[in-house]
């Protein structure tokens, strides 16, 4: 297999907002390493002034925790706070106790860097009066940047989740009559035929016809059926709980959970708004598999707006503002890869 190393701190710069999709803000940022290998990338929000900081220690600690093969944590802060030279560094206090966590858990805090506006320094060497800082333009001339944007990688501004803000909703009249068709139908019948269809569309390649569009949007709107969907699109013959909560030994398989993305995608240009919400709960749910617990925020929101009861879309969106993530987001074995990273193996700092 084909390995990209790290060898620069503007590398591993660059890896953060790649693995993420997007550049931090007000942010901590933590990348998990063995002796071989990078893990993980975990991202959580700055804790404010005057904030307990014991609950974001407590989180960090249980999330690195769980990559048992992870011996050490580069992390970058990402902060527009101002900082000079002899004075007391950012979330000093909560860094430090976050080492000290991770070092009683035998993993150690191997680097770590204070990236701002335009400049980041070694946040670990700020206080000893060395001069440490460095451009930012170094990141995006980086040779690991080079190589993921070479791949197809993109690194957003913001954490948002591309969802088009005015559907083109003329399906109206076919969706609702699929819809008087399955409430006509046996549920298991009903269910029967919707994942015969929704099999069907996930293994194409170009998109459902407008017909399909519709018994699809129609299908979602049943309960039943919509767990059915959602729990078909990992690919595994597993419990519906464990898919749906994505707690599998086994990694669902990623590629098929892209193309349903797109598929929903295409599903939601085409719905009315008042059955927009299993759709939008559908892709919510899916970001939360992949660790996106921004962008899966945005879409339960966004489900809200057009059903403020939609009960799925509530109580994990519950799950995602608790800090709560899918066991599958949580290990490297199973852990959600982009397109552009599925390949190359990335290697340590220093290595080739």
């Amino acid at each position: 297999m084909e390995k990209l190393s790290i060898k620069t701190p503007d590398d591993f710069i660059a890896l953060m907002g790649h693995s993420l999709g997007f550049w931090p803000q007000e942010s901590l940022v933590c990348v998990l390493i063995d002796d071989h290998r990078i893990g993980g990338t975990l991202r959580v929000d700055l804790p404010r002034p005057g904030t307990n900081t014991d609950h974001f220690v407590d989180q960090i600690a249980h999330y690195v925790g769980k990559d048992r093969e992870a011996t050490g944590v580069v992390f970058g802060l990402f902060t527009r706070s101002p900082w000079t030279l002899g004075q007391r560094r950012p979330h000093e206090e909560f860094v430090e106790t976050l080492t000290e966590r991770l070092g009683e858990q035998g993993v150690i805090v191997r680097d770590g860097w204070l990236v701002g506006n335009a400049t980041f320094t070694n946040y670990l060497r700020a206080d000893t009066g060395a001069e440490t800082s460095h451009p930012l333009d170094g990141v995006l001339s980086s040779e690991l940047n080079a190589e993921l944007v070479f791949r197809g990688s993109s690194v957003e501004t913001t954490p948002s989740f591309r969802i088009p803000v005015l559907p083109r909703s003329d399906l109206s009249a076919e969706v609702l009559r699929h819809s008087f068709r399955i409430e006509a139908m046996n549920p298991r019948a009903a269910i029967v035929r919707a994942r015969a269809l929704w099999s069907k569309t996930l293994d194409a390649t170009g998109e459902p016809t407008d017909d399909e569009s519709a018994e699809l949007i129609a299908s979602l709107k049943f309960i039943s059926v919509r767990d059915r969907l959602l729990a078909d699109i990992p690919g595994l013959d597993d419990s519906m709980r464990d898919l749906l909560l994505g707690e599998t030994q086994r990694p669902p398989h990623w590629q098929r959970v892209d193309r349903a993305s797109d598929v929903l995608l295409h599903l939601y240009m085409r719905v009315d708004n008042a059955d927009a919400a299993p759709v939008l709960t559908c892709l919510g749910i899916i970001q939360w598999w992949e660790g996106h617990g921004s962008k899966a925020h945005q879409c339960f929101q966004r489900t809200l707006e057009s059903d403020p009861n939609y009960r799925l879309a509530q109580l994990t969106d519950q799950l995602v503002s608790a800090g709560i993530l899918s066991t599958w987001a949580t290990s490297r074995q199973t852990a959600y890869q982009p397109p552009h990273t599925r390949g190359p193996e990335i290697g340590g700092m220093g290595m080739a």
